[in-house]
């Protein structure tokens, strides 16, 4: 009997949590799939199926959780009228998960936040059209240096200060030309 697709997203992201967990306890390279499907009570065969390593596991998690911030303050809408505003949302979406980005950062795996951001911003897969996809990318990586250098720096500006920020720097760039 086949899964329903929320069933098998939700597999999916127990095994997320449950990774996080285990990453809380001890290095990533230590935690074995068996450790990781029985903490979040999944066959191995589901994590084989859907996953091809531990960090599409966290990237995944990362996604979901994205999904519902963007759920509950519809960033795609904001996106398309203003780009200050969306980044600022972006931004408060990072800070509520500021725990995981934290223990990415620590474990030297925060390349996992990039690969969600690259889901996040081009879910459907277009090759043919070139522009899109490297828009998507541009703004994917774009972000993940902004929130980069904003960790680095211990988060000292709110998403309110990032955004005038940006919008200032998008000025003066403006400007100069």
């Amino acid at each position: 009997m086949r899964r329903s697709s929320a069933t098998t997203e939700y597999l999916k992201e127990c095994m997320g949590t449950a990774l996080l967990e285990l990453m809380r306890e001890k290095p990533m390279e230590k935690i074995t799939i068996e450790e990781m499907t029985a903490r979040a009570d999944v066959g191995r065969s589901t994590y084989f199926r859907y996953f091809k390593s531990k960090e599409e596991v966290l990237s995944f998690k990362i996604c979901c959780l994205w999904k519902r911030f963007d759920e509950q303050y519809h960033i795609g809408q904001h996106a398309e009228m203003d780009a200050p505003v969306a980044t600022r949302l972006f931004l408060e979406f990072c800070l509520s998960m500021r725990d995981i980005i934290d223990l990415l950062y620590s474990t030297g795996h925060q390349k996992c936040i990039l690969d969600a951001y690259l889901q996040i911003l081009s879910p459907e897969s277009d090759e043919n059209d070139v522009i899109k996809y490297y828009q998507s990318n541009m703004t994917a990586y774009a972000l993940f240096g902004l929130v980069n250098a904003w960790i680095q720096r211990g988060y000292k500006e709110t998403p309110e200060d990032m955004q005038e920020l940006i919008r200032n720097s998008s000025v003066t760039q403006g400007d100069s030309k």
